[in-house]
C-alpha cells in the first residue's frame, strides 16, 4: 500500500469514529431538542419563576424558542426564552437560560440574561 492510501485510509476512519461519537450522548456534547418538548418548556418556566425571585422587573414566560441539552452530572439545559417584562409596555424580550437538573438534588439557574439585539439574530 503506497504511504499517501494509508493517511487517507486512517483520515478516513478518525473521521467516522469522531461522527460516530458527536452523535450518541456523549458527556459535554450539547444536543438540540426538536420540536416541542414538554420537559424543556416546564424547565423554561421554573427558570423564568426563579429569575423573578431576586429580580426589581418581574417577566412573563410566554414560549420556549430554542432548547439543547448536555449530560454533566445530571442534565444541563440551554435555553432561549421569549418573555416579558409586566410592568413595561414593550414587547417581548429574548432571554438565555442555563439549568442545571440533577437526581437528588435542587435544580439550579445557573445563568439567565437577555439577548442583546445583535445576539437575537441566533
Amino acid at each position: 500500500m503506497h504511504p499517501h492510501c494509508f493517511f487517507l485510509a486512517l483520515f478516513a476512519l478518525l473521521v467516522s469514529l469522531v461522527t460516530a461519537t458527536t452523535t450518541n450522548n456523549v458527556p459535554g456534547t450539547w444536543k438540540p431538542i426538536d420540536g416541542i418538548d414538554l420537559n424543556a418548556t416546564e424547565i423554561g418556566e421554573w427558570a423564568v419563576s426563579e429569575y423573578n425571585k431576586n429580580a426589581t422587573n418581574k417577566l412573563v414566560f410566554e414560549k420556549l424558542i430554542s432548547s439543547e441539552i448536555t449530560f454533566v452530572s445530571g442534565t444541563l439545559y440551554l435555553l432561549v426564552i421569549a418573555a416579558k417584562d409586566e410592568s413595561l409596555p414593550n414587547p417581548t424580550g429574548n432571554y438565555r437560560a442555563s439549568v442545571h437538573d440533577r437526581d437528588g438534588a435542587p435544580r439550579e439557574l445557573i445563568a439567565f440574561f437577555k439577548i442583546e439585539a445583535v445576539e437575537n439574530n441566533i
